[in-house]
């Protein structure tokens, strides 16, 4: 080779080298954005799903509860800048959906060897949509998050609805048909038990149901303050018991038929007695002692229509008093609702469809709970997801 041959090769080679170390840049630089990339989806999945959660435990009433929790998920995620929260979504299919929030995270990503290129860096953008959905209408609802439930030796058939339970429960030798068993504690004793459909599974806490159930929204809003209400007592008494309002209520070896709504301000006993009526809505007030219906043969539906219909028993939330249904051949239809007692006894129910929402229960014994088919637009329990 000659000499002005070998000078002619040199620039040829650094030429190669530039491309050869470009290419590896690139191959660099790409691979990071990749990740990068990955991650900030990853960031925007968890803000779109935590949004959601946020939603469900509003029952999707609280745009702004959705929109704060996924802000704080982004961020906790290392992006607190460059975040786009929507709730509801304004375009795609979960547009104006209240149950949805979209979640678009905008950063810009500096390279390494290919930056004399792009000195400003690449552009990424990744977005995510989490909403939440409904699993099902439910017809017990343990709502408390620190006192566990016991269902012994029971036998409980609702294979439409579920139960959702936000502490756990001991299920020893019960037998449970039932669409879906839902809990958010520790997981449940299942000693001896037998599920024919649904087993338990681990579930976000349950909200309480009461806003979506028309009748327990009207009573939460409408809950009476009365006073001045008089006192009643019977003793082997048999006939009607007039409606109204009752700031002492005690029946004892009765045998009495109810229609209309009972509001108890004070206490009440129903030792020994058999009870019976249609229409029947009862009322306890802040004031009024949770009934103690033991050993009551109880046969009750509530009010198919009007303001308050499907609502067999409302006890007003800041009451915690726990009523006590222990009787083996009671016969209830409706919601019984005292979403804050705890140990509940209810043992013994046939009937009609029942929905149960206590903050815990015991149901114990050989007694059988059969929750009939629920009618349309029941209460539906409501857990985030991510969509897209």
């Amino acid at each position: 080779m000659q000499r002005g041959e070998k000078g002619a090769v040199l620039p040829f080679v650094a030429i190669t080298l530039t491309v050869i170390l470009g290419f590896a840049g690139m191959s660099v630089d790409v691979g990071f954005l990749e990740y990068r990339q990955q991650q900030q989806q990853n960031a925007a999945d968890a803000a779109a799903l935590g949004g959601a959660q946020a939603l469900a435990g509003t029952s999707c009433t609280s745009s702004s509860a959705g929109r704060a929790a996924a802000i704080t998920d982004a961020a906790d995620n290392g992006y607190s800048s460059g975040v786009t929260v929507n709730t509801p979504p304004s375009s795609g299919p979960y547009a104006g959906n209240a149950c949805a929030v979209y979640v678009q995270i905008n950063q810009t990503q500096r390279t390494f060897l290919t930056r004399l290129l792009r000195p400003a860096g690449m552009a990424e953008s990744t977005e995510a949509v989490g909403a939440a959905v409904t699993t099902g209408p439910g017809c017990i609802y343990l709502l408390s998050m620190t006192q566990p439930s016991n269902m012994n030796g029971t036998s409980i058939s609702s294979p439409k609805c579920g139960i959702y339970i936000n502490d756990t429960s001991n299920f020893n030798g019960s037998t449970v048909n039932t669409s879906s068993i839902g809990y958010a504690g520790a997981a449940p004793n299942e000693n001896g038990s037998t599920f024919q459909q649904a087993t338990p599974a681990p579930m976000l806490p349950v909200q309480d149901p009461c806003p979506e159930i028309a009748g327990c929204n009207y009573w939460a809003n409408n809950t009476p303050a009365a006073t001045g209400c008089p006192t009643l007592s019977k003793n082997g008494y048999t006939g009607v018991i007039a409606s109204g309002c009752y700031s002492g209520f005690s029946l004892n070896g009765c045998n009495v038929t109810l229609s209309g709504t009972y509001i108890f301000t004070g206490s009440s006993n129903f030792n020994g007695s058999q009870i019976s009526g249609t229409g029947v809505t009862i009322v306890v007030t802040s004031t009024g002692n949770a009934p103690n219906f033991n050993g009551v043969n109880l046969s009750l539906t509530p009010p198919s229509t009007g303001n308050g219909a499907g609502v067999l028993y409302y006890q007003v939330p800041g009451n915690t008093q726990s009523p006590n249904f222990n009787g083996s051949s009671n016969n209830l239809k409706g919601l019984i609702y005292a979403p804050s007692a705890t140990g509940v006894n209810f043992n013994g129910a046939a009937g009609g469809y029942l929905v149960l929402v206590f903050g815990s229960t015991n149901m114990n014994g050989s007694s059988s709970y059969d929750f009939a088919t629920p009618p349309p637009n029941q209460s539906l329990v409501y857990q985030g997801a991510l969509t897209q």
